[in-house]
């Protein structure tokens, strides 16, 4: 362990740096990268540097770049990145509102327009570990929830939201088709693992022709790859920290032909997720087309290997 002590830089020293480590600026990408690093900074950049380094004999990477790598390069792939997050974050939308809508109407239809307020529908409360076995913590989905509700009901500006304050006094919470309007995306993972009747979850997983279990782990990983996205964080070719479940095969809609093929901790898995579920959301959806477009706009910079495609990925009938 070191003390760090590396000064900031301006933004000529910033180029000049990167000169020095073998990146290649004309007088036009210099005046470029001087327009550009005020808005995107040095450090945000540096992550799509990262496969145009160099490694040194035991794999490790230099700070010294690949042969002929230009600044143009390194801002687009940094450019094809913020296109695709855009693109699988228009995807997420659509996916999101229908999962909220079937996990509204089915628990609606079951257990009553308050069916969030009832806890005997929820599994008990329940101690667990960290995975490190550093930290007891307690998973209580119906009191979670609950607190969520409170909070949005203080804040809420939606005008649901005020016109049933005004005119409603019981129940104090609103109905599931508001209450749940106005929870995270994460709050729909948890209610639909912390729902204790297994029919329950398997009436709306069934929806997506997805099994109980694959449904909760993609549910898992929809909310992950959607902060990543909102909060801007690199995509293309991140290995994600939270793998979904393997779907075997599909009765019903088009799947890959050979999962077990496929890195699922890689984007390539989550963009076919993607696809199948679009199949029974929007099935009219050009999500195939635009992504296919966008790798081809940028197939100069971008590695289709780093970002988990199979070799035969535009074979596969669900592409097609």
């Amino acid at each position: 362990m070191e003390a760090y002590n590396k000064p900031p830089l301006t933004y000529e020293e910033q180029i000049n740096l990167l000169k020095s480590r073998g990146l290649i600026f004309s007088e036009e990408e210099k005046y470029n990268a001087l327009k550009y690093l005020p808005n995107i900074s040095y450090y945000r950049l540096s992550a799509y540097m990262l496969p145009y380094k160099k490694k040194n004999s035991k794999g490790e990477i230099i700070d010294e770049f690949k042969d002929n790598t230009t600044w143009t390069t390194i801002y687009n792939l940094y450019k094809f990145d913020r296109k695709l997050r855009l693109l699988i974050f228009d995807a997420i939308e659509r996916i999101e509102i229908a999962i909220r809508s079937q996990i509204i109407y089915q628990l609606s239809h079951k257990y009553g327009s308050h069916w969030q307020d009832r806890r005997e529908i929820f599994k008990q409360p329940e101690t667990k570990t960290s995975r490190d076995g550093k930290r007891i913590f307690t998973v209580d989905v119906y009191s979670d929830i609950q607190q969520q509700i409170k909070e949005q009901l203080d804040i809420s500006q939606e005008m649901f939201i005020k016109h049933y304050k005004q005119k409603y006094n019981n129940p104090v919470n609103p109905p599931s088709w508001m209450s749940i309007e106005i929870m995270y995306f994460n709050h729909l993972s948890r209610i639909c693992s912390g729902l204790k009747n297994r029919s329950d979850l398997v009436g709306i997983a069934k929806y997506f022709d997805l099994p109980p279990k694959t449904f909760c782990s993609w549910l898992h990983t929809i909310n992950y790859v959607r902060n990543l996205c909102a909060h801007h964080s690199r995509l293309w070719n991140r290995e994600f920290n939270i793998v979904p479940e393997k779907l075997e095969f599909s009765k019903n809609l088009i799947w890959v032909n050979n999962p077990h093929n496929i890195k699922r901790s890689k984007p390539y898995y989550f963009f076919c997720m993607i696809v199948y579920l679009l199949q029974t959301i929007n099935p009219t959806s050009k999500f195939k087309e635009r992504l296919k477009n966008l790798l081809l706009e940028y197939n100069d910079v971008v590695s289709l290997e780093s970002m988990g495609f199979s070799k035969n990925w535009k074979e596969e009938y669900i592409w097609n």
